[in-house]
């Protein structure tokens, strides 16, 4: 009875060794012995081109772009959403645009900005943009009306666990 459980002992600490083993191989590298990243000429951050000004092809300003669409099966920006017109967001229209259609480039004007071209037969011919897509469900609106949301996180009062607190966590 006592060599069963010293085996049995033995066989479990084996196999807590070998794991931790395969474990130790697999580990990540550190970040910081990693080579560190280099800007290519002619590549520009997301963060950038979200909100970047487009124009038409003469210089006039149209819009900006609002959103990028990524294809999920080759991991690539395939459309551009397009928000046209209004003031300061009111009125505002959106469209979305091959991604093919967008140029980016550096601003006439200010050599430090760069700033999207579309083609002005492209925007006149893409579809409207609602939000709504196969994957996501209607877009998402937060509740205007004060009673039913009176924080405003998104969250209508019915299911807030603090529904007069704007500042929770």
């Amino acid at each position: 009875m006592k060599q069963a459980v010293l085996t049995a002992v033995a066989v479990a600490f084996g196999l807590a060794v070998s794991v931790h083993g395969v474990e130790a191989q697999d580990k990540v590298r550190d970040v910081k012995d990693r080579a560190a990243f280099t800007w290519e000429a002619g590549h520009v951050d997301a963060k950038k081109v979200v909100g970047m000004k487009v124009n038409t092809p003469d210089g006039k300003h149209v819009g900006e772009i609002d959103q990028l669409i990524v294809d999920v099966k080759d991991g690539k920006v395939s459309h551009a959403v397009v928000g046209l017109g209004g003031v300061a967001g009111v009125g505002e229209q959106h469209v979305v645009v091959p991604w093919s259609q967008v140029k980016i480039r550096t601003d006439r004007n200010d050599r430090d900005e760069r700033v999207a071209t579309i083609d002005r037969a492209a925007l006149d011919s893409a579809k409207r943009y609602t939000g709504e897509g196969k994957d996501r469900g209607p877009a998402a609106s937060p509740a205007t009306a004060p009673a039913a949301d009176r924080d405003r996180d998104g969250a209508t009062n019915r299911v807030d666990r603090a529904p007069n607190n704007p500042n929770k966590k």
